[in-house]
């Protein structure tokens, strides 16, 4: 079990310095700058929000106005279900980073896309943009591999008989998450903490102002206006389909970069407790891209399957990370880092069932020789 359930800590220091971010910050700025090639507001980006916010409006509209058979509806919703996700991997995830835009204002207000599909971006920016970003892997401070105990996603992590059974039903926990975003929003507001080790900063009015009218806006379209039009158990079946469906497309693309065989689940080393590496390669070891050439993911994900160039340059654009990556994978190799890739998405998806297989395992007790 990792050692930070027992002592929680909120940061953790990297205490190597090995050149390999400062090499590779300093060769991406120069191929930017030597192909003209804008690190934010990008023109594609807008044109890919206009469609992404387009089939989320008209799906709605289908939906909510079409008067169309029950079993279409719940087509609809799933349909409907993917646009809300594709909003949050390319307009709300890289407007939260501030790398859609080089104007701040334009960021600010293009990450309110975080209220309008359901989640409070002021939580967001600390569990992705921090904990996940900062301590990826880490058991205690990364939540991305923490699912209330259903699932063991860290060797760290305490392990139960039911997880011998997880690489079976985790697209049932997987599609929980839109649930769990709810109930950590909540807990945020009200307690100000998910646990010991997640604590989050202190909202002032504004966050508070945001936070409720989000939350408003979202259960108004999720279930207000809908059921102005719809009998209520079929709203109520198109929530949890709606839910259901974010959920697991959410925890798919996201654990399919980190979950893997290939990638590390560091612990802290020392006391104060401390990372003994330097950050970028930390990164690096923990995460894996996938399918790089799929064009229909690269499309719909946001750039979220070139997880490595996302974790090392989270300030620029998805757009740039195929023209970039193959400068990362160089830099890697010269600083002897090894770069974790799967050429398709079915070797990552086999790479994390595989690995949920392992880590569902019960640990074996080392016996000591007399």
């Amino acid at each position: 079990m990792s050692i930070l359930k027992h002592n929680p800590v909120k940061s953790l220091a990297f205490t190597q310095q090995f050149g390999f971010r400062k090499t590779l910050i300093e060769r991406v700025d120069r191929y930017l700058r030597e192909h003209n090639l804008p690190a934010r507001d990008v023109p594609a980006m807008y044109l890919k929000a206009a469609v992404v916010l387009a089939w989320w409006l008209i799906s709605y509209l289908l939906i909510l106005l079409g008067g169309l058979p029950p079993l279409i509806d719940a087509a609809l919703c799933i349909v409907w279900a993917l646009s809300i996700a594709s909003i949050g991997f390319n307009v709300m995830h890289d407007a939260n980073h501030g790398s859609f835009s080089r104007h701040a204002l334009v960021n600010k207000l293009l990450s309110f896309s975080a209220e309008f599909i359901g989640i409070s971006g002021f939580r967001w920016r600390t569990k992705h943009n921090v904990w996940h970003h900062t301590y990826t892997n880490i058991a205690g401070l990364d939540d991305d591999v923490e699912a209330y105990g259903f699932m063991r996603l860290s060797p760290h992590e305490k392990w139960k008989p039911l997880h011998k059974l997880q690489a079976w039903y985790f697209p049932i926990v997987y599609s929980m998450i839109g649930f769990d975003f709810m109930i950590r929003d909540f807990a945020m507001i009200f307690a100000g903490k998910s646990d010991a080790n997640h604590v989050y900063p202190r909202m002032n009015r504004s966050d508070k102002v945001v936070f409720w009218l989000g939350k408003a806006f979202y259960f108004a379209i999720m279930i207000g206006l809908p059921l102005l039009f719809h009998p209520w158990w079929q709203v109520l079946i198109g929530f949890f389909l709606v839910l259901l469906t974010v959920g697991l497309t959410m925890g798919i693309v996201f654990q399919l970069a980190h979950v893997l065989e290939i990638a590390a689940y560091p612990e802290p080393a020392g006391n104060p407790p401390h990372m003994d590496n330097e950050w970028a390669i930390h990164q690096v070891e923990t995460t894996a891209d996938f399918a790089p050439h799929n064009i229909l993911l690269n499309l719909y994900a946001g750039g979220l399957n070139y997880q490595i160039e996302h974790h090392l340059l989270p300030h620029i654009c998805h757009l740039n990370y195929p023209r970039l990556a193959p400068i990362v994978r160089q830099t890697c190799e010269e600083f002897g880092i090894k770069y974790n890739c799967f050429t398709s998405w079915r070797a990552a998806f086999a790479s994390h069932w595989h690995e949920l297989r392992i880590l569902g395992q019960a640990p074996r007790v080392a016996t000591a020789r007399p």
